[in-house]
Formats: structure tokens, sequence, C-alpha cells
């Protein structure tokens, strides 16, 4: 187990979010140059935000999304995204440091960056970044080799340039420049998001969110600009889902705020449930 107060490595990977400048730990804290001071958590996570944005943000996940998401993915059922991207980061890339360096961009809880720092053992140095502080404060009990930070992916990373060996960001919000900024010469970024008929019996039955299909071409687009020649995988199956799988599925994302929960209190399963995802890389020239 790693102290709470003590900085983790993925920590160093950090910068200022003030002046740009390198951080470093002092005390429990995380310190640049010019004495900007960011105070490590009790459960080791650091808020990168600034002023407002310092408070939950509208657009982080609850605590019962997360409770829900938890059960989702610890009972294995999108555990193919995360083999999926450390398989082909391991026949496609090395680290130029010895040690792995993995940026999640929208980390959620944490479990898919865990599921891939395992893979690629021994060596990983893993930051998250997400706007979540309930994310965070969970993440960090739990994976206490990791690092992880507030942040919002919508502006500038508070993450050094060309420090990444790997970008992901599985079903979160991308920032193509950003990620490009941070990623090393010859690193990779891989993206998943759901394909046109994932978990497609949800939508009629329980007038679930509609997916938007003009992101995945907009992904493509940006991804070649920002960095590089993308490749694609599809990951397509089906698993039969029990009540309390339908309701985590359900409620794990932003249909938690658009649907009444009072709709999934009848028997709902078992259902064959489609899980269909792309995942892109491109590697960066």
């Amino acid at each position: 187990m790693v102290s709470p107060l003590l900085v983790r490595p993925g920590h160093r990977l950090l910068r200022c979010p003030v002046c740009q400048f390198d951080l470093a730990g002092a005390a429990g804290a995380l310190v640049c140059r010019n004495r900007h001071s960011f105070d490590l958590s009790r459960e080791g996570y650091v808020n990168l935000l600034s002023g407002r944005r310092r408070r939950w943000a509208s657009g982080g996940d609850s605590l019962e999304q997360l409770r829900h998401r938890a059960a989702f993915l610890d009972a294995g059922y999108l555990d193919d995204i995360a083999a999926t991207i450390a398989e082909h980061a391991e026949q496609g890339c090395t680290s130029m440091s010895g040690a792995w360096r993995i940026l999640d961009a929208g980390f959620g809880t944490g479990h898919h960056l865990a599921r891939i720092a395992e893979v690629l053992l021994p060596d990983v140095v893993g930051i998250g970044l997400d706007i979540s502080r309930d994310a965070a404060r969970q993440a960090a009990r739990r994976w206490p080799t990791l690092a992880f930070a507030v942040a919002d992916l919508w502006t500038e990373w508070p993450v050094q340039s060309a420090a990444v060996d790997l970008v992901m960001s599985i079903f979160a919000p991308k920032n193509f420049s950003e990620a490009a900024r941070v990623l090393r010469p010859g690193g990779l970024i891989a993206m998943a998001y759901p394909g046109v008929d994932h978990m497609i019996e949800f939508r009629n039955r329980f007038a679930v969110m509609r997916r938007h299909q003009a992101a995945a071409q907009r992904y493509t687009e940006e991804v070649r600009h920002f960095v590089g020649l993308p490749t694609f995988l599809r990951l397509r199956r089906q698993a039969v889902l029990d009540n309390a799988a339908i309701r985590n599925a359900i409620l794990m994302g932003p249909n938690a705020r658009h649907l009444s929960v009072s709709a999934l209190d009848a028997e709902l399963g078992p259902l064959a449930v489609t899980f269909d995802v792309t995942v892109s890389f491109a590697r960066k020239s």
C-alpha cells in the first residue's frame, strides 16, 4: 500500500495548471518552482482545478453513477477493451523511459487504467484525469499505486508535454490537441467509443439516450489531424444480463440524469444485450 499523502509515481507527470512548470512533491503537496501549491488529499488525489472550477463540476459523474459503473465493470463485461488496448500497445509501442507512462483521460472509476497497468507490469507510471472529485477520491482510495487528479479535459491538461507513452480515452471526452501535446513522439493514443449497436436492446425498451453517430466521423478527422492516421478494431459480442446488471448498465452513464429510476423497478432480465465498441489507435509521428 502507498501512503495517501506521499507522491505517487504518476503525479510526477503533472505540471502546474497556473504557470506550466513541473510539479514536485513537498510535505503532502505538489509544488512548482513558482510556489504554486496543490495539496494531496487524504485519499491521495490532487485537485488541479482553479477558482470556481474547484467545486464539483456538473459534468462529472455522481457517487450513484460511480457505484453502478464500478459494479458493472467489476463484473468484467467490458474488460475486452483494456485487454485490446494493452495487447496493441505491447505489440507496437515500447517505453522510452523503462516504465510505461500511461494517461487515462476521463478515468471514471479507474478500472480500465488498473486493468491495463496489470497487463503492462512490472513498471507502469499511471495518471488519471477526471473532472469528478468523487471519481478521483474513490479511484485514489482503491488503486493506491496509480495517481489521480481532478482536471477539466476540455481545457489545457496539467500534464507535461511529450511525457506520455500511451493516452487512453474510454467512453470519455476527447481533447485531441492536448492528447497530441502530452504524447511523446512515437506514443500511442487509444480511444474507445460506442458502436452503432451498443446496448441497442435498451433503446426502445427503456427509452435511453440515442448515440450520436456523427461523433465517430469527427473523432477520425480530429485524431488524423492532431496525432496520426488511425486504425480501428470493432469489439462486438452479446452477454446475458440479469436485473442488477441491467440497472447498473443503464444508470452508470448519462441516462442516470434523464431516466426515471422507477422505470427499472420491474423484472428486467435475463436479457441478451449487445456490446458494440469501436477501439481506435493512432501513433504520434
